[in-house]
């Protein structure tokens, strides 16, 4: 077995079964191969996702992030731990070039569940911290669909114009499954109970599954979403306040092989750090803010000291596609905690790849933005 390259064999069947499920909206963004990964990336990809999710969950770090935390950024009644995770991990050669995760960023919030499961049906499911596909959907849906009683209220999925992101198939897919994708704007309040207007009649909103993120709305949709919000009597998936909770600052308070420097833009460390450093903010959302080659007049210039230095990773060229290009590779673990289960469950992986030096969605395709693709254990399509 290769531990130096990630496989990803040429079957377009599962991106046309997804262009004509969800119809209208662009899969151009999407391969149309999957990853598939050697058992012992997965298996180091599974515990360093878990030493992660468990270090960020520690009662110091937690208590250490609020206190960075910019004001008047949360809605306050979050429950006692989120609901969802998402971790980004760079696949990367060691000295022996093998591949190994490195540690990108992290939050406490959902990320392209629906695209992944449905890409999995269409590739052959997989086993999954020792879940099958179907087991990890049924997970999901009930998550979905919990604290649904008596017909008192309808599911949403929370966003701002929620067909317009680039995540769209996701809201497109979910939608299929009963949960109506909504823009705040839609929204009204009566008391503390929220409702919405579908084809003419009112519709009570009893349970959230939130994709919005308060720091990414225009400032006048932003105080809307404030006044709607704070205080609702609904039923929350993914509290908006977590994905504060749990973020880039939480790296701040963790150590492990996976973890790359990192240190606060003030920290008497931080010069000696810039050569060879990328700058966060460590509450923005989808790269927004992020300087590639920060400078000592750079970190100066900066408006607050919420800001960290994060050591630069060399992302290997390890995925050979059916084109014959050499791309990198940045993993994505999703994980779910219901709240029944003592401890997250992975559930799905994603990657997001580059023939550039820098991956994120919000860069074009022409100056090396990535793309998308499923992840899983070899063998996937046997």
């Amino acid at each position: 077995m290769n531990f130096s390259f990630v496989s990803a064999p040429y079957q377009p069947d599962a991106k046309a079964a997804l262009h004509c499920h969800v119809q209208h909206c662009s899969t151009d963004a999407v391969t149309d191969y999957p990853l598939l990964l050697s058992p012992a990336l997965v298996t180091q990809l599974q515990t360093a996702n878990a030493e992660v999710i468990d270090q960020a969950m520690q009662p110091s770090t937690l208590a250490s992030v609020r206190t960075m935390l910019p004001p008047a950024v949360l809605l306050g009644n979050a429950p006692a731990r989120p609901h969802f995770f998402s971790v980004d991990f760079a696949l990367c050669y060691n000295q022996q070039q093998q591949l190994v995760p490195r540690l990108i960023e992290l939050q406490a919030f959902p990320s392209m569940l629906a695209m992944s499961f449905f890409l999995e049906q269409q590739y052959g499911p997989a086993v999954l911290s020792g879940l099958t596909l179907t087991q990890r959907q049924q997970l999901w849906q009930q998550m979905l669909q919990s604290d649904l009683q008596n017909n008192q209220g309808d599911a949403i999925m929370l966003d701002y114009q929620p067909l317009s992101q680039n995540t769209a198939l996701s809201f497109i897919l979910t939608a299929k499954l009963g949960i109506q994708p909504l823009c705040i704007t839609q929204l009204y309040r009566k008391g503390r109970q929220l409702y919405f207007r579908l084809q003419g009649k009112e519709h009570k909103v009893q349970r959230i599954y939130n994709r919005l993120i308060l720091a990414a709305l225009p400032e006048e949709v932003a105080q809307q979403a404030r006044h709607l919000l704070t205080d609702a009597d609904v039923s929350w998936l993914g509290h908006p306040d977590w994905y504060y909770f749990v973020s880039k600052a939480s790296m701040l308070f963790m150590q492990g092989p996976w973890l790359p420097a990192v240190k606060l833009v003030n920290s008497p460390a931080a010069e000696a750090m810039l050569p060879e450093s990328v700058c966060k903010p460590l509450f923005e959302f989808a790269g927004r803010g992020i300087q590639l080659s920060p400078t000592q007049s750079y970190l100066a210039s900066l408006p607050s000291a919420n800001y960290m230095l994060q050591q630069k990773v060399q992302y290997a060229a390890c995925v050979q596609t059916p084109q014959q290009q050499h791309l990198k590779a940045e993993i994505r673990m999703l994980s779910l905690w219901p709240d029944t289960s003592p401890q997250p469950v992975a559930v799905a992986m994603m990657a997001r790849l580059t023939g550039g030096d820098y991956i994120g969605m919000s860069q074009p395709q022409m100056t090396g933005g990535a793309t998308v693709a499923l992840c899983a254990q070899e063998p996937l399509c046997s």
